[in-house]
């Protein structure tokens, strides 16, 4: 919600939320959206880390995002579909409540409206800084849906720190993470913003849930489309076991492209579109009606 002109004070906006509010509204609300569409972004897990090889032959284990739930809920369960969840909740609490929260706050404080360029910078770095506080949850989350672990999230974070390391086992695949989630995070909000906008000052829409639907849906196609290949990459550097284990994003980066090609760099572009798109439309709604009980 702008505030006008008028209403500014010296330091920024008059009226400006504080930093906790705004990344409790940020975290509360992708927090919803992660419990939501878990099992589409488990999916895409299982899809990625499929070879092409595997992909081509007879034996091959998962066919689309569909056809990989009904096989996970056959063979382990309908509670496989929300494998990391609790790193996952973990994930987006320090995630989201930092690089939403944070841009929120840094946005509303200014002297006036930033520039285009400013908000992509200042989203970029928002992002960053959420991901650095982030990337254990996001091994665990990744390895829970990849391997089916079982145990306490907890628990495994200790495990993994004291038999990898903090930094080749909890921030393993950090660089690729930091990539992905900076692009697709700053994609993301700053598609919304612009979007949400167009929508308004353009199309006969209203400030209202069937906008922020439009404008997140917008948001997670933009995001997919620019972040597949770091998101793949990123998925295949945390993992512990199989082809690519052990192997660097840019040793990752050559053998995909040797072994698989190009097009390998988007798999499971539309299952990635279902999860972040699914995502960004449920997050960007709560956010926004979370948003207006606190009056942010």
């Amino acid at each position: 919600v702008e505030v006008p002109m008028a209403a500014r004070g010296e330091g920024g906006r008059a009226g400006a939320p504080a930093l906790h509010t705004t990344f409790g509204v940020a975290a509360a609300s992708a927090s919803l959206a992660e419990m939501v569409t878990l099992p589409l972004d488990t999916a895409k897990v299982r899809l990625q880390l499929q070879s092409r090889a595997e992909a081509d032959s007879h034996a091959v284990r998962y066919r689309g995002p569909l056809h990989a739930m009904r096989t996970m809920v056959a063979e382990e369960g309908p509670r496989s579909l929300w494998g990391g969840l609790t790193p996952g909740l973990h994930r987006q609490f320090l995630f989201t409540g930092i690089r939403l929260g944070l841009y929120e706050r840094a946005k509303q404080s200014s002297e006036g409206d930033l520039a285009l360029g400013e908000r992509i910078v200042l989203a970029v770095a928002t992002s960053a800084a959420g991901i650095v506080a982030a990337n254990p949850s996001d091994v665990l989350k990744v390895r829970f849906q990849a391997h089916s672990l079982k145990g306490s999230a907890l628990s495994m974070y200790a495990k993994v720190a004291s038999t990898e390391g903090l930094f080749k086992g909890l921030y393993k695949g950090f660089g690729a993470n930091l990539a992905r989630n900076s692009i697709i995070s700053a994609t993301e909000i700053i598609s919304y913003e612009t979007s949400k906008r167009f929508f308004l000052d353009n199309l006969p829409m209203r400030d209202d849930w069937r906008t922020h639907l439009a404008a997140g849906c917008t948001a997670g196609f933009a995001a997919t489309v620019l972040g597949s290949p770091a998101d793949v990459l990123g998925t295949k550097a945390m993992q512990k076991h199989g082809r690519y284990a052990g192997l660097t994003a840019t040793q990752i980066a050559r053998k995909m492209l040797r072994n698989e090609g190009v097009l390998s760099f988007y798999k499971g572009f539309w299952p990635n579109f279902c999860r972040i798109g699914s995502f960004n439309i449920a997050m960007w709604v709560f956010f926004e009606e979370i948003k207006s009980r606190f009056a942010c």
